[in-house]
């Protein structure tokens, strides 16, 4: 077993807070080396827990989420903390909105592909939109040409003269 509670503390909230699962974290958290796990784990067949990937737009915002509530909760704690004491530890308040500042980007920024998908979808509808100008002129200048051509007076859709 870790000598002291802070050689098991430590692990234990890296692990709450988020920090992936590794044989390292939980040698240190069961006093078992990071050899015997991964021996029992190659032996027992454990499944490795899947790498966070950046390209999964959702399990980073669930991440981010959860990592907000933490923080939320801590500057809950410093807010109540302060007003026991009658001050307010500057240092930590300024730290935890430093941090939910820097999560509310990340935040912004898992969301550009989604923007990215409106905006394209925008654009095709546009560019759709365009192309049916194009196309109805196209038509209007061959019925002119044909008229010009024909020598009479231009004829509608379905090739009868026009009634004017």
């Amino acid at each position: 077993m870790p000598g002291s509670a802070a050689g098991v503390l430590t692990p234990v909230r890296a692990l709450y807070e988020g920090a992936p699962a590794s044989l390292d974290l939980l040698a240190r958290i069961s006093g078992r080396t990071e050899a015997y796990l991964e021996r029992r784990a190659r032996e027992e067949g454990w499944r490795a827990p899947e790498e966070f990937s950046l390209s999964d737009p959702e399990a980073l915002e669930r991440r981010l989420m959860a990592l907000s509530d933490r923080l939320v909760g801590d500057l809950e704690a410093a807010s109540a903390e302060g007003r026991a004491a009658g001050g307010y530890d500057k240092a930590r308040i300024d730290a935890l909105s430093a941090m939910l500042r820097m999560v509310e980007k990340l935040g912004e920024m898992t969301r550009v592909p989604e923007r990215a998908a409106e905006k394209k979808k925008k654009n095709d509808a546009e560019l759709a939109a365009a192309l049916a100008l194009i196309d109805a002129r196209i038509v209007e200048l061959a019925c002119e040409l044909a008229a010009s051509l024909g020598g009479g007076e231009p004829q509608g859709e379905a090739g009868a003269p026009d009634s004017r």
